[in-house]
C-alpha cells in the first residue's frame, strides 16, 4: 500500500519571501496583482515595505513566472495531478 497526501493547487495560493536587509516576511497572493496609477500591474513590490531596502532583482520575475504557472494550473480544475511516484491502477 502506498500512502499519499493530496493537496489542491489552491492550497499553494500564497508565497512568502523575506527581505535580505531587515528579514521582514512578505506574503504574496498569487491570485492578485497590485495597481498603482500610471504604472503597470505587479505582484511583487520592488522594495521592502518596512525598511524600503531593495528586494533581490531576480525575485520579481521568478515570482511572476510562478504566478503564471499557478493560474494556468488552477484553470485546469483538477485535470492534471502531480505525484512523486508513477500512477498505478
Amino acid at each position: 500500500m502506498h500512502e499519499q497526501t493530496v493537496v489542491s493547487i489552491k492550497d499553494l495560493r500564497f508565497a512568502t519571501l523575506a527581505c535580505a536587509h531587515c528579514h521582514t516576511r512578505i506574503t504574496l497572493d498569487l491570485e492578485l496583482e497590485f495597481e498603482v496609477p500610471g504604472r503597470p500591474r505587479f505582484l511583487v513590490p520592488r522594495q521592502c515595505p518596512r525598511c524600503s531596502g531593495p528586494l533581490d532583482s531576480a525575485v520579481p520575475s521568478a515570482i511572476e513566472a510562478v504566478q503564471k504557472v499557478y493560474k494556468a494550473l488552477v484553470d485546469l480544475r483538477g485535470a492534471l495531478t502531480f505525484s512523486g511516484e508513477p500512477f498505478e491502477e
